[in-house]
């Protein structure tokens, strides 16, 4: 984790599967009270944190399916790419699913493999 100025600031984490593990993570993003949130792509899960670096939560560890990015919107939605269930899910910040859209394949409202989102 870095400062403002960019500097090194701390680290946390190793490989494995525990709360402050990751297996394969692909990104992170921070929402407004400056909590991160880590795409952990080999656990089949979001993990949040603190702006310290500590464990609060696992995001979608029944329905996620290799997340590859991670997003929250102006209204503290967290947009999650599944790169294994050909889709992309909604959640609240506090981890409830609220929604999903899209399905394998080349077509309108399909995907092949998502691996990155944004919001505007």
């Amino acid at each position: 984790v870095l400062n403002n100025d960019l500097t090194y600031s701390y680290s946390f984490g190793k490989n494995g599967s525990s709360t402050k593990q990751f297996n394969c993570p692909y990104d992170v993003t921070f929402d407004n009270e400056r909590y991160l949130y880590v795409a952990d792509f080999g656990n089949n899960c979001i993990k949040k944190f603190t702006p310290t670096g500590q464990y609060i939560a696992k995001i979608g560890s029944r329905q996620l399916k290799k997340p590859t990015s991670v997003v929250i919107d102006v209204n503290n939605l967290v947009y999650v790419s599944e790169r294994g269930n050909f889709c992309v899910s909604i959640f609240d910040t506090n981890g409830c699913f609220i929604h999903c859209f899209g399905k394998r394949g080349s077509g309108k409202g399909e995907f092949n493999r998502p691996y990155g989102i944004t919001v505007d």
